[in-house]
């Protein structure tokens, strides 16, 4: 499955993928990681209200360098293990599991809720 393509679809195209990354792999699942090789974070995006210019207004899908840090700061405040990718738009993260699925994470009660049973589900549900 091509994710970037839809991703947009699901988006009616209102997207803005970064440059593809380049750099090595760590920490990363495989899944994330050839996403970010076509799309280094993806931002969802709508026209300007007064120029009619596509504006962003959310991450679809984190940079690389956004996900290590988010991570790691979860893993360390929190105990949660899994990658950060994403958010709810109201700073809870979304964390894709080792067994594939995808968990929200809800900040101030500390507890863990599946959102989606992979990441191709995950796209589908959220939008």
């Amino acid at each position: 499955m091509n994710f970037i393509d839809e991703i947009s679809r699901l988006y009616d195209g209102n997207i803005l993928p970064n440059e593809p990354y380049t750099g090595e792999r760590a920490d990363i699942p495989e899944e994330l990681f050839e996403i970010l090789q076509t799309a280094d974070g993806i931002r969802e995006t709508m026209p300007n209200p007064e120029t009619g210019e596509p504006m962003s207004i959310a991450w679809i899908l984190y940079p690389y360098d956004y996900m290590a840090t988010e991570s790691e700061f979860y893993h360390n405040e929190y105990g949660v293990d899994g990658t950060v990718f994403a958010d709810d738009g109201a700073g809870n993260p979304y964390i894709l599991k080792s067994n594939g699925s995808v968990s929200l994470f809800d900040a101030i009660d500390g507890e863990e809720s599946t959102a989606a049973n992979s990441l191709e589900e995950f796209y589908q549900i959220l939008h």
